[in-house]
């Protein structure tokens, strides 16, 4: 890890010097750009720290109200106690975001990152000013610095609540900043503590002053504008230097009565989360008021949906000039983040319990359920998002399909590992993003949820082998595509290990810049977690990179594993001694020896514990000898890898080799 970070540290200053990054001075607008301080244009690309400094209920499968930051605190105070909880809570913050994760985020080329934070970490009182939230920024943006990425400040929790949503700590009903002037008093006394603070520091790009305000209570958008104007200008008492983000009323997208611009330092943001990806005409009312008062714009918030999706609307934003930062980077055991956490089941017994659907963890489980997940919030524990991240920073996405992971042939395949891109590149699916989120035809991109973010729909498998996720909800017409690296040219037998309850299923294999097709039917095998290899047919691949298309004819079918097996055309290599092919093999493998062998000799077969399986004896210029899978008792070996040794002329040579049954 340390060398990582250390070879980024090397790589990082020549990203910056080739103009990707700019790394100088404080950001401010110019005209419809920001820029820094020698006039370069600066594009901030990134993410938001949801769920950092505002624990929001959904990230953590907690619904309704029952989610909001302050009861999610008082319920595990009441778990485990407040030592207990403060001991979580600092392991949680600590492990969110580290250096490592910043070094990544940096490295795939992005540059901003929208910190929401609750007042709470300032202010939490009228009059009381704690330094809090300046112990845990303070150490992210000294890492942000190193690896040239902004902060945005985002007040995302206000003092009584900007609407009456849990993410905003409300109480599901009353949104108290805009009953009460002292709630906008306190919260304007907050940000000026902020920008006191923070006046000289050049890696803080701005300040997002308040997150997703719904007036209420009679509150018009016309004095929305005078509290903004209020609490610009305290800000300006202390600090010049950084941008004012102002966001709209109605979540973020409504600017009635917020303009002309007030300051000539700001920028307006908004937040994106519904329509279709092709569709565009939306951004005109944002880009419009942009061009009239000539004022940068900021997508602050969008996301929650696939990776096709989130490509075409960075397309969108980028072709406009509009900066944005993807929601979110870490989340629960979601597909839809950069990054996945992997809940532990020590923690899902806690959520279990506040659900209702599971007795109550004892003290010392519940303390070990929270520790366990403050533990797996580290990088090194999550898993990133590949689809993602290429979606958000490949421009080639959109037309090239490149290798989720490398895939050696012969050898196994599994169907969920299919290749990076958008649908119509690397895969096609019916449904491939939410075009309706939030509407009444809303419906699921992933009907399995886990795994990977595209429309492909993957489930967890019956089969626990490989990678224990299948291929489910397969319909007609759909396909996926595979870069695979054949180790020689040959006819290559393929099998699938498939399921259906139907009959009459087929898939047919293409090969890239191939003429012809290989058609496999998919019998009925009694239901769609009933695995079967289906029958074998032959494919031709060239020897190096070959692309192939599984193309679904007739569907109602899932699929789990893709088995590609040499068929002894000329598979062995030249100057060679011993080799055995096939490797991996299913029920027997040859082994070959060179026409030099002058003794006779033998072959011993053992497990990877070092355990004897078999010995086979052969005879001077025997050419090769079959080994059928068993072991000296006649039983079938299982699946896993073995050490062959080979002893003749003097001669000791041995090998791997794996085994799949």
């Amino acid at each position: 890890m340390f060398q990582f970070l250390y070879r980024l540290r090397l790589i990082l200053p020549l990203i910056f010097l080739s103009g990707y990054i700019h790394s100088s001075g404080f950001l401010r607008t110019d005209g419809r750009t920001i820029a820094d301080e020698y006039g370069n244009p600066v594009l901030l690309r990134g993410f938001g720290l949801g769920g950092w400094l505002v624990q929001e209920g959904y990230m953590w499968n907690i619904h309704g109200f029952f989610g909001s930051p302050s009861n999610i605190e008082s319920k595990i105070i009441d778990l485990v106690g407040t030592d207990n909880s403060d001991a979580f809570y600092q392991a949680y913050y600590e492990n969110y975001i580290t250096e490592t994760d910043v070094a990544f985020i940096a490295a795939n080329g992005f540059n901003a990152l929208r910190v929401p934070f609750h007042y709470k970490f300032f202010s939490p009182a009228p009059g009381e000013y704690v330094q809090d939230g300046f112990n845990l920024i303070d150490q992210l943006l000294e890492w942000c610095a190193d690896y040239g990425v902004y902060l945005i400040l985002d007040m995302h929790c206000a003092p009584g609540a900007q609407n009456t949503n849990d993410f905003s700590d409300s109480d599901g009903n009353v949104a108290g900043l805009w009953i009460q002037q002292s709630y906008r008093d306190w919260a304007t006394a907050v940000w000026w503590y902020i920008a006191d603070y923070y006046a000289d520091e050049e890696w803080i790009a701005g300040y997002d002053l308040l997150n997703e305000p719904v007036l209420s209570g009679g509150f018009t958008s016309s004095q929305l504008r005078q509290f903004y104007i209020q609490m610009t200008n305290t800000i300006r008492d202390v600090d010049t230097n950084h941008i004012i983000f102002i966001e709209g009323n109605w979540y973020g997208n409504d600017f009635t009565n917020l303009t002309p611009p007030f300051d000539d330092n700001m920028a307006y943001s908004f937040h994106h989360y519904i329509g279709p990806s092709h569709q565009t005409s939306w951004l005109s009312q944002y880009t419009s008021m942009s061009q009239t008062y000539n004022i940068p714009l900021w997508v602050g918030e969008f996301g929650e949906n696939s990776n096709h999706w989130a490509y075409k609307k960075v397309q969108l934003f980028e072709n406009n000039d509009v900066n944005w930062t993807l929601w979110n980077y870490k989340h629960n055991g979601s597909v839809t983040a950069a990054v996945k956490v992997v809940v532990p089941n020590s923690f899902n017994s806690i959520i279990e319990y506040w659900s209702g659907s599971g007795p109550i963890p004892s003290a010392s489980q519940a303390v070990t359920g929270l520790m366990d997940l403050a533990e797996a919030y580290k990088f090194d524990e999550c898993v990133p998002n590949k689809g993602l991240i290429a979606g958000l920073s490949d421009p080639e996405f959109n037309s090239v399909s490149k290798p989720f992971t490398e895939h050696t042939v012969p050898g196994v395949i599994e169907a969920v590992d299919y290749d990076i891109g958008a649908n119509g590149v690397a895969y096609n699916d019916n449904i491939y993003e939410d075009a309706d989120k939030f509407g009444s035809n809303s419906e699921a991109w992933n009907n399995g949820w886990v795994y990977r973010n595209d429309g492909v729909d993957i489930e967890y498998s019956s089969d626990p082998s490989g990678s224990g996720y299948n291929i489910g909800w397969i319909d007609n017409g759909e396909w996926l595509k595979y870069t695979i690296h054949a180790e020689f040219t040959d006819h290559y037998q393929f099998s699938f290990k498939a399921s259906s309850p139907y009959d009459n299923g087929q898939i047919v294999v293409i090969v890239q810049e191939q003429a012809g097709a290989v058609n496999f039917p998919i019998p009925n095998t009694g239901g769609y977690q009933n695995w079967y290899w289906t029958d074998t047919a032959s494919v031709y691949l060239e020897g190096g990179e070959n692309v192939i298309r599984l193309q679904i004819i007739n569907g109602n079918l899932n699929l789990k594993s893709i088995k590609i097996e040499g068929t002894n055309s000329n598979p062995i290599p030249e100057n060679y001694l011993v080799w055995n092919y096939p490797n991996p093999f299913n029920t027997q493998t040859t082994f070959y020896f060179s026409e030099n062998m002058e003794s006779d000799g033998q072959l011993t077969i053992y497990d990877s514990n070092g355990q004897l399986v078999q010995n086979i004896l052969f005879e001077q210029n025997q050419s090769s000898i079959n080994w059928d899978g068993k072991d000296r008792y006649g039983l079938a070996a299982g699946s896993g890898i073995y050490i062959y040794q080979v002893k003749f002329d003097q001669q000791n040579i041995a090998g791997k080799m794996a085994l799949i049954r």
